[in-house]
């Protein structure tokens, strides 16, 4: 019986498409697609680039405008963000990494915040959404009592004290050959909702937000202890698929025994302690750790994380006779936005209205 072969045409076109796939950087192995930061549907954000650069390598044309663009990123659309803004606001950062105080405009320092809290790959809705989170953050603490780090200083560069920063330096070697891309969708982001922010009886709210809530976000008085009627749990669909929604982190008896004992001295925890006595004692509304008991002592869910450096409180954990492991869902302390919530909702069709009315109910979306 003769065997059949594919038609060479077909074998041509199917490498093809190969060699193109490779080239693109999209993923093949089991561990390059779990290392994926946003889902694969959004790689087509990176498709128009990709494939210069493809075509580049290909044809050799492009190729000095290439160059000169990854070694001298424009930086004009930033510094162009709230020129036209009749009343522009100036903020001055406490540059934490720097230990410095500057003056910044706050759209561009807005489109810095972005870029460091929210994956620039996220869908523009959701880019939209997490910028009016940064301007109304900012805007708070000036009318406020500003930031603690430092005298003068509305807000700093702490991811974990205000909102963290970016600068251009450091977007570059983050971004690499997708610079001007990445750079293109978030002043577009901050550009289209210049001036706008969240309010609650006219005044602006004190925004939190978080990387993913594991489905429901956390109520603030939970992790805070204050109340706020706009900073309540709420659900968050559709978070499943996004990396890191559930991770385990393993620790020798050892390493989590001495880290507890940093944090809490007078515990003079021991590995046998950890196995025989340590247990959780009570959850949130939402199925986070409220309190732990260790030692006989009680500890609350956000210390524990604190001292372990736990990606949420949302965890189980099991022993065995040499290590404990955490069975974490989520990242973050859970109050308020849901990055990845978001991003879901806006590949749902959502705009950023809504998905900010969503995460902080009761609030108004205004321009100031």
């Amino acid at each position: 019986m003769k065997r059949r072969y594919p038609p060479i045409k077909l074998s041509l076109l199917l490498l093809a498409l190969s060699l193109i796939w490779r080239m693109l950087g999209a993923p093949v192995v089991p561990g390059e697609w779990k290392s994926l930061d946003v889902p694969f549907w959004q790689a087509r954000i990176l498709l128009p680039s990709r494939l210069e650069r493809v075509m580049t390598l290909w044809c050799g044309q492009m190729g000095s405008k290439s160059e000169t663009t990854d070694q001298h990123p424009s930086e004009e659309q930033v510094a162009l963000l709230g020129a036209e803004s009749s009343r522009p606001v100036t903020l001055q950062v406490w540059n934490a990494q720097a230990e410095r105080l500057e003056s910044m405009e706050l759209e561009a320092y807005v489109y810095g915040v972005v870029a460091a809290e929210m994956p620039a790959a996220y869908h523009t809705e959701a880019l939209k959404a997490q910028a009016v989170a940064a301007r109304t953050r900012a805007l708070y603490q000036q009318v406020g009592t500003g930031c603690s780090l430092a005298e003068g200083a509305d807000v700093c560069t702490q991811s974990g004290h205000c909102q963290g920063y970016a600068t251009a330096q450091s977007l570059a070697d983050k971004w690499g050959n997708e610079y001007e891309i990445y750079q293109r969708r978030l002043v577009e982001a901050v550009s289209a909702t210049a001036g706008q922010v969240l309010t609650y009886d006219g005044e602006p709210i004190l925004v939190m937000y978080h990387a993913i809530s594991g489905g429901r976000t956390e109520d603030v008085q939970a992790v805070f202890s204050q109340s706020l009627p706009y900073l309540v749990s709420v659900d968050s669909a559709g978070e499943e698929g996004i990396r890191g929604y559930r991770e385990d982190t393993v620790f020798s008896l050892e390493e989590a025994a001495k880290r507890l004992n940093d944090l809490f001295p007078e515990l003079n925890t021991t590995p046998d302690d950890l196995q025989k006595t340590l247990v959780i004692a009570t959850h949130t509304a939402t199925g986070r750790v409220e309190t732990l008991l260790l030692n006989g002592r009680e500890i609350s869910g956000t210390d524990f994380r604190k001292a372990l450096n736990l990606r949420s409180t949302l965890f189980t954990f099991t022993m065995d006779a040499d290590s404990i492991t955490f069975h974490q869902t989520g990242y973050g302390h859970g109050v308020g936005m849901s990055q990845a919530g978001a991003n879901r909702m806006a590949a749902d069709g959502e705009g950023y209205a809504a998905i900010l009315s969503h995460y902080y109910p009761g609030t108004a979306l205004e321009r100031q």
